[in-house]
């Protein structure tokens, strides 16, 4: 090879390197940055959100508690929805809501409710900032709860990933594509559903301790009453993921494998 040859290929070379530094080294760094935006905002959140779940319950939440235990003496998990239909529960859910149930069962039946949908588009805001348009948080909604739901099943997200990522592509990267086929800032976005979608289920698994901690101290029924009391939204969106109140149940009282407390010390 002559030699004029060879130096410009190896000029050509020391350019596409520079570039590659100058493009890629910048966008790998500000991806970290906005990882680690997202890992403590996440962090904050679910701080906040446990502390909200571990709130004693008020004077008025403490009467109305009493009032549901004289309803029915019975320790049976299929009676407690005969116990939540009661007068004094469905006028604590129309404070709440706003509107008229019949029974708990059409509560569970209204899931994710105006107020639950408002509750979760703060939360999806909080970790992945606000601007998002219109048509972008309502995918994102969407896709939070049926998230929310399947993160009921598994016992960690990271161990089933080909399912995770089955859901990502079908309920919230083509619905984004559809709304914007390029999808701007497509780094940041992919970051954001990979991790996000992790930190969506840590929302179930807060309530879930928090439970399972209120049923060890006070039994089963006060604790199921105290939950149903003290997050009405939470504890009815969380029992439509179920098939009955005793699956529910059930899974409120299931501990950890052993390994994955170890991890998460």
């Amino acid at each position: 090879m002559k030699k004029p040859i060879f130096l410009i290929l190896i000029g050509i070379g020391v350019l596409l390197l520079v570039g590659g530094i100058v493009f890629v080294v910048p966008w790998f760094s500000n991806m970290m940055e906005e990882m680690e935006e997202i890992h403590a905002q996440q962090a904050q959140h679910s701080r906040a959100l446990e502390a909200s779940a571990r709130e004693p319950l008020t004077a008025e939440q403490e009467t109305l508690l009493s009032q549901l235990l004289e309803t029915d003496a019975s320790e049976s998990p299929s009676n407690l929805e005969g116990i939540l239909s009661s007068e004094p529960y469905l006028t604590y859910l129309k404070m709440h809501e706003g509107n008229d149930y019949t029974d708990f069962p059409a509560y569970v039946d209204a899931m994710p409710t105006e107020n639950m949908k408002t509750v979760a588009r703060s939360r999806i805001e909080a970790i992945l900032g606000g601007d998002k348009s219109e048509e972008e948080l309502q995918v994102w909604l969407n896709y939070y709860f049926i998230v929310r739901e399947w993160g009921t099943t598994v016992q960690d997200p990271l161990d089933n990933m080909k399912e995770l990522n089955k859901l990502q592509q079908t309920h919230l990267i083509e619905p984004l594509m559809e709304n914007d086929s390029e999808i701007a800032g497509l780094s940041s976005q992919i970051m954001q559903i990979g991790m996000s979608s992790i930190f969506m289920t840590e929302d179930s698994n807060v309530f879930q301790e928090v439970w399972r901690e209120g049923l060890e101290t006070h039994g089963e029924q006060a604790g199921m009453l105290r939950c149903a009391i003290a997050a009405p939204g939470e504890f009815a969106l969380m029992r439509s993921f179920f098939a009955d109140m005793t699956a529910f149940q059930e899974w409120i009282v299931t501990r950890p494998e052993p390994e994955q407390q170890e991890s998460e010390q």
